[in-house]
């Protein structure tokens, strides 16, 4: 495994962590069980990884992966987690005093004192300002009393489809990391997010560098076909059939090894989550991301096909 120092935290963390949301979490919509996830967690650690992400919203998640960590030394892993500032379906800022619930809540749920990362989930563009000004004194405060080290902000993949958000809380300079929805086939953060975080020394953590379309053969082609009659993409730009097909070659032995190396390589990325709660697929993905990286003029037809595609067809 490979480590870099995820910004302005200095903490040292696996270019691969284990994330607890996506269309797995933790194991809870597949299938895999305490057991399975208690096995994954061992598996990811002898390989070196060591950062792990989590957030109150993710059902069980929390849960699943504090009884997976229990007993394990503290210092052997980062942990972050999230709480939601806006009510689910309404949009409506919470209260501090449901910070305050949602942070214990998550610290109980984890089995540990503290974590290391608290992160503000999914913060939409036009609540923004609102948060801040509500909860940022609460979020300062539970800083203080050493319940989390640092404090990091997540975007809205899918909703927030020019990435409005992060610059704005980039300029106030007051997180320590951010989390971005960033892949091979969306990559329009690197216009603006990732060197604002460069010149910023914000630790980045990329979040579906892999989603349905690069795991899909099927959904891909018809997610790009629909790309393409939008005007998203030119015509000819990529081949009917298997239109990513030109990317698996030599060492790259899948769309998602592609996917994970295309992300990995870009200067600003700390580490980047798998969702996956399988071993054989964390391998594999452990495996992509460490080995070479994608070829130079692969990685230039990439860009020059979705640089300016401001909308994500990786879900």
């Amino acid at each position: 495994m490979e480590y870099r120092i995820l910004g302005r935290t200095g903490l040292k963390v696996s270019i691969m962590g284990i994330g607890g949301g996506g269309p797995t979490q933790l194991g809870q919509k597949t299938g895999v069980g305490q057991v399975g996830v208690n096995a994954l967690v061992r598996r990811a650690l002898d390989m070196g990884i060591n950062f792990f992400d989590t957030a109150a919203a993710y059902g069980e998640s929390e849960v699943i992966l504090g009884e997976a960590l229990k007993g394990l030394p503290r210092e052997n892993y980062v942990l972050a987690t999230k709480f939601h500032p806006a009510k689910k379906g309404k949009g409506d800022v919470v209260r501090p005093d449901d910070v305050i619930a949602s942070v214990e809540r998550s610290l109980k749920r984890l089995q540990v004192e503290q974590v290391d990362i608290m992160q503000f989930h999914g913060v939409r563009p036009n609540q923004y300002v609102e948060t801040m000004e509500k909860l940022w004194p609460t979020v300062e405060q539970l800083k203080t009393q050493g319940k989390f080290r640092f404090v990091g902000i997540s975007e809205t993949y899918g909703d927030d489809n020019k990435h409005e958000m992060l610059p704005m809380a980039l300029k106030d300079d007051l997180f320590d990391t951010a989390m971005v929805g960033y892949n091979m086939i969306s990559p329009t953060p690197e216009h603006v997010i990732l060197p604002m975080c460069e010149e910023r020394n914000v630790g980045v953590i990329c979040m579906v560098a892999v989603r349905r379309a690069l795991s899909r053969p099927d959904y891909l082609k018809t997610q790009l076909a629909s790309a393409k009659s939008r005007g998203l993409i030119a015509e000819d730009s990529l081949p009917e059939d298997d239109p990513l097909g030109w990317l698996v070659r030599d060492h790259v032995t899948s769309l998602p090894a592609a996917a994970y190396k295309f992300v990995n390589a870009h200067p600003a990325m700390g580490t980047t989550l798998s969702g996956t709660a399988n071993i054989d697929h964390l391998e594999e993905n452990a495996k992509a991301i460490v080995g070479p990286p994608l070829p130079v003029e692969d990685v230039e037809r990439l860009r020059s096909v979705f640089g300016n595609v401001w909308e994500p067809l990786g879900n």
